[in-house]
């Protein structure tokens, strides 16, 4: 009889739980008032859930006049503040919302806020993946080309997790094929403001310049220089350890500690435009005056249906290979891509 007892209030209290959920509030600036669960806001998009949809909406930050929640949120703020606390709307005071912790109530514009994570949300919602790919064909020489990317991103409440595949394939006739293949991980904990502990791997592997594997890991610290609801700047120093080996007639390999420089420009929210810069300097410390630098700019137009179309230019410079290779290589590529979020 306890039992049984024990499992009514136990649904009673889940029952409970979820009509609170339900009951945020999202009021736009066209009027309507919007009845779900808050699930998170990240690149000037709010996803919310209701409970007679089966997927999630999504609703533009800018359109957002207020919000209303009396659950727990992690609300970040462009001043590198981070709240555990509710919502509350002031309806004479449109764009404005209070944020109301245990210790306090602190009163914030919408503009201020840069994202908001529920502390319930399951960890596949905080998943995204994208695939693309691209093809490319010349009548001269009979040319094609080949491009395939895939990318796995989590965002937890203080880590960020991710990682990258790319593939570009070149084949011509009376030509060996041309094949690169570079992937990486990357590992980032937010810490005290605006700082975050950076760490991950790269590898890269290139026949064109005899590459068989090149692998770096590396670790620093960064700093968010700008981070805002349409964009954010950051850039961070660190240390490196690359292991490189080289094929061809005379194979070679090494090892070497290198300094590491990042910058990452990341504009999200420019109408159904998204573009990225992205710069990594890697200065040698074993071997002096030699240089690494990696640029990665990408620029995307998206689809209806979560489909996308993607520009992308991949430049890597190294002023001294171990071996007699061309210093520069570039791949510049158009793909369609699809992307789960």
């Amino acid at each position: 009889m306890r039992s049984k007892k024990f499992t009514f209030i136990l649904l009673l209290i889940l029952s409970f739980t979820q009509v609170i959920a339900q009951n945020d509030k999202i009021y736009t600036s066209n009027g309507d008032v919007l009845v779900g669960e808050i699930k998170s806001m990240q690149r000037g998009v709010l996803v919310y859930d209701t409970d007679y949809a089966d997927s999630d909406f999504q609703v533009d930050w800018q359109e957002i006049e207020g919000l209303v929640c009396t659950r727990l949120l992690m609300i970040y703020t462009v001043d590198g503040e981070k709240y555990n606390g509710g919502l509350a709307f002031l309806p004479d005071e449109p764009k404005k919302v209070i944020i109301q912790t245990l210790d306090d109530n602190i009163t914030v514009t919408m503009d201020q806020i840069v994202a908001i994570e529920s502390l319930e949300q399951r960890i596949i919602d905080r998943i995204i993946i994208s695939i693309d790919a691209g093809l490319s064909i010349s009548k001269a020489n009979n040319v094609r080309q080949t491009s395939a990317a895939a990318k796995v991103s989590y965002r937890g409440i203080k880590w960020n997790i991710s990682a990258n595949l790319n593939n570009v394939g070149t084949r011509q006739d009376n030509v060996e094929p041309i094949k690169r293949t570079d992937g990486g991980l990357s590992l980032v904990r937010d810490i005290w403001g605006n700082g975050m502990i950076m760490g991950g791997a790269e590898f890269l592997s290139n026949s064109e310049q005899m590459l068989d594997l090149r692998s770096t890991f590396r670790a620093g610290l960064g700093l968010y220089i700008i981070r805002t609801n349409h964009l954010y700047m950051q850039s961070g120093l660190g240390l490196a350890f690359s292991q490189e080996k080289y094929g061809g007639d005379n194979p070679t390999s090494q090892g070497s500690f290198e300094g590491l420089g990042l910058f990452d420009f990341n504009a999200y929210d420019i109408g159904d435009l998204s573009f990225q810069f992205k710069l990594t300097t890697y200065p040698s410390l074993s071997d002096w005056g030699r240089w690494r630098i990696d640029m990665d700019t990408s620029l995307k137009y998206d689809l209806p249906l979560d489909f996308y179309i993607k520009l992308s230019y991949v430049h890597n410079f190294d002023s001294d290979p171990l071996v007699d290779v061309a210093k520069n290589d570039f791949v510049f590529k158009t793909s369609l891509g699809w992307e789960w979020d």
